[in-house]
């Protein structure tokens, strides 16, 4: 017997509109190598409607596909280098370090007061990158992306130890420390990007295997995530390479200050309200 109209109907268009949300956080976490699980994770339990192990679950799904998309970009212009495998097992083993030094009840302050940090480093970023706009918003087709040097790969490991650290401390992804720390530092912000990129691939890859396998995962709705958050990473990549440095750099910043802002206020709301319920 087959399905009502208006029950495909709906189906479609929850599909859709789960395909665009995707979308838009995967176009994001391309262009600016953030994390957005923090975010996705109340949007998930309050706006969705989801059990919060499959909120996190979600959540990892769209960054794993977005991830993965990016890279695949950016590939052509910053191949795999073995060096990542250091970083991948400096930010492991610091993020491990990390968690287990500060306990659990004052990991929800410490990640307020970095978000709070966060958003004055993007603010600053937004006012260094102004000057670099006079150059262009768009990358020049003759300037190329050149591979991190040996001093780069240095500035990359010691970046990657102290993002690891602090996301043990606070549960923040990578990204957030990783790319201002490693711009500040005079890295090209197209290798921060790439770094950042790289940096997640594999513990995200992990991580999201291990959410689904503690969760319920409705691949009719994870799957449409999925698909939109591989399209916008590809989007947001494509876009990264397009601009130049400044440009680049402009967009870093205004996606600090947006995340860490709405991370900041949805990470409060969302502790409030699953209190409430515990009561």
């Amino acid at each position: 017997m087959s399905r009502p109209h208006s029950d495909w109907l709906f189906q479609t268009l929850r599909g859709l509109s789960l395909l665009m949300l995707g979308w838009a956080f995967g176009a994001f976490y391309g262009l600016s190598g953030l994390g957005l699980h923090s975010i996705f994770l109340p949007v998930g339990t309050l706006l969705l409607g989801l059990p919060v192990l499959r909120a996190s679950a979600g959540g990892w799904i769209v960054i794993s596909c977005a991830c993965v998309a990016a890279v695949l970009v950016m590939m052509p212009y910053l191949s795999f280098h073995p060096m990542i495998l250091v970083l991948w097992a400096v930010y492991v083993v610091s993020g491990i370090t990390g968690n287990l030094l500060v306990p659990r009840e004052r990991k929800s302050s410490l990640r307020m007061y970095l978000l709070l940090l966060l958003i004055a480093v993007g603010a600053g970023m937004v006012w260094q990158a102004y000057p670099a706009l006079a150059e262009g918003v768009f990358r020049r087709s003759d300037t190329a992306i050149s591979s991190p040097a040996g001093s780069t790969w240095l500035k990359i490991a010691l970046t990657g130890l102290l993002a690891g650290l602090l996301g043990g401390f606070t549960h923040l992804g990578g990204g957030y420390v990783l790319i201002p720390a490693l711009v500040l530092m005079g890295v090209s912000p197209h290798v921060a990007l790439w770094s950042s990129l790289w940096l997640m691939l594999l513990p995200g890859l992990i991580t999201t295997v291990i959410s689904i396998r503690r969760s319920t995962v409705s691949w009719s709705q994870e799957g449409w995530l999925g698909a939109g958050a591989f399209l916008g990473g590809v989007a947001g990549a494509t876009w990264a390479l397009s601009f130049s440095a400044g440009m680049l750099v402009l967009c870093f910043g205004i996606a600090l200050v947006a995340a860490s802002f709405v991370t900041w206020r949805l990470v409060a709301l969302f502790e409030k309200a699953t209190s409430t319920g515990d009561d």
